[in-house]
């Protein structure tokens, strides 16, 4: 295939999957099941394997099959609770007191990490077996793979199943604070993208590696997450965060919400996005206050719009439409979005506190997701940065 063909291929898959079936789509969540779906014919039809991101994702896949399975077990230190199932972290902008002969209690450096959060391995290696699973099930599901699947069941058994290496379904002991807490609500946040666990689990439900004993393993540590999450005073913690904690929090129950068959739970959190989150949030000119005022305000505001474009995701699956909710200042996701659109070209001119680079990987996902649901301003900036161009966004993210 030429360099015109390839171009003209991943272009036409970056913007939209135009191929839609009437059945036989796998019910996710956040992933689009009819890209997935689609994915799947045309990896079957030979029309994927040209295209520069899918075959990426796949090499990506295929180290993953020699990736040992991570664990909560794996950290060298040991939690309050006296168990090193129970999940652990420490708050990444707290610093110790160099005016206290101990350094503590420690003092938050907002923005600035300190090195010691990265000698617990939890959040690092949390994150890294959420991807891994959702790359290895998306993988067999497009390719029809057994050993991308075998693979991801290794990782979630060993995380959330195995007697001898599961996580306790709880965060009791996340982003503590030396001197001051041993956990608190905001370490919630290093699980906001448990969604794509529970995507993996929809595609790996297709395969034979995957049996109903697993399935129901998995369905009662996210019961027993989710009650935690709803009813432990972090969670509520959580909840009542006005920022990106609340929204992301409210992503998380409502997703596990609906993989669990709590629809009307969903729903009513979803509803209540409306006016807590949105209109909480933005304002009429589509500034997020809350996240300007960080010291990384480019980051947080992008942070912040990706958990409301993600509550938008799945509003779609209880017909709660958050895409055009205009508050009653005015604010809406889409302004957000329009208020961040003049500086992708301009960087340079977003004045606000920014003590680090200003990355466009995030926003140009929220574009991703924005542009299929509206036109005009949002679409036009959309097809101009992808332009005789490789989509910005990966080939995961390009499914949702």
């Amino acid at each position: 295939m030429n360099q015109s063909g390839r171009t003209f291929l991943a272009s036409l898959f970056c913007v939209m999957m135009l191929f839609s079936f009437s059945s036989g789509n796998p019910k996710t969540l956040i992933l689009d099941s009819k890209k997935v779906k689609a994915s799947r014919t045309m990896f079957a039809e030979k029309k994927l394997q040209g295209i520069a991101s899918f075959r990426t994702f796949l090499k990506e896949a295929d180290r993953l099959l020699a990736i040992k399975p991570l664990s909560v077990m794996d950290k060298s230190q040991v939690p309050p609770s006296g168990s090193k199932h129970d999940y652990l972290s420490m708050g990444p902008y707290w610093w110790p007191d160099t005016t206290k002969p101990n350094g503590l209690p420690y003092i938050r450096r907002d923005g600035e990490r300190n090195p010691e959060y990265n000698a617990i391995t939890d959040p690092s290696e949390i994150s890294e077996m959420i991807r891994a699973v959702q790359t290895l099930s998306t993988a067999y599901y497009i390719t029809d793979q057994a050993s991308y699947a075998a693979k991801a069941r290794t990782l979630l058994h060993v995380w959330f199943i195995d007697e001898g290496t599961k996580m306790n379904p709880n965060m009791n002991h996340a982003q503590y604070i030396p001197g001051i807490n041993t956990g608190r609500g905001i370490g919630i946040i290093e699980t906001h993208d448990m969604y794509k666990v529970l995507d993996a689990i929809v595609l790996l439900r297709t395969s034979t590696e995957w049996t109903h004993t697993e399935d129901q393993s998995m369905i009662q540590w996210f019961e027993e997450y989710y009650a935690w999450l709803t009813s432990h005073r972090y969670g509520l913690d959580e909840s009542n965060e006005k920022n990106n904690h609340g929204s992301w929090y409210d992503v998380q129950v409502s997703v596990l919400a609906l993989f669990l068959g709590k629809e009307d739970v969903a729903k009513k959190i979803l509803e209540e996005a409306k006016r807590k989150r949105i209109g909480l949030q933005i304002e009429q000119d589509g500034k997020q206050p809350l996240e300007l005022a960080r010291t990384k305000s480019w980051g947080y505001s992008n942070y912040n719009l990706k958990a409301l474009l993600h509550l938008a995701l799945l509003g779609d699956h209880v017909g709660v439409n958050l895409w055009n909710y205009q508050s009653a200042t005015g604010g809406s996701i889409r302004r957000a979005i329009e208020f961040l659109l003049p500086f992708v070209k301009n960087p340079r001119q977003w004045h606000y506190t920014q003590i680090d680079a200003m990355h466009l990987d995030d926003f140009f996902l929220n574009l991703h997701i924005a542009k299929q649901k509206y036109d005009h301003k949002i679409v036009s900036t959309w097809n101009a940065i992808v332009s005789g161009q490789d989509c910005p966004v990966d080939f995961l993210d390009s499914l949702i």
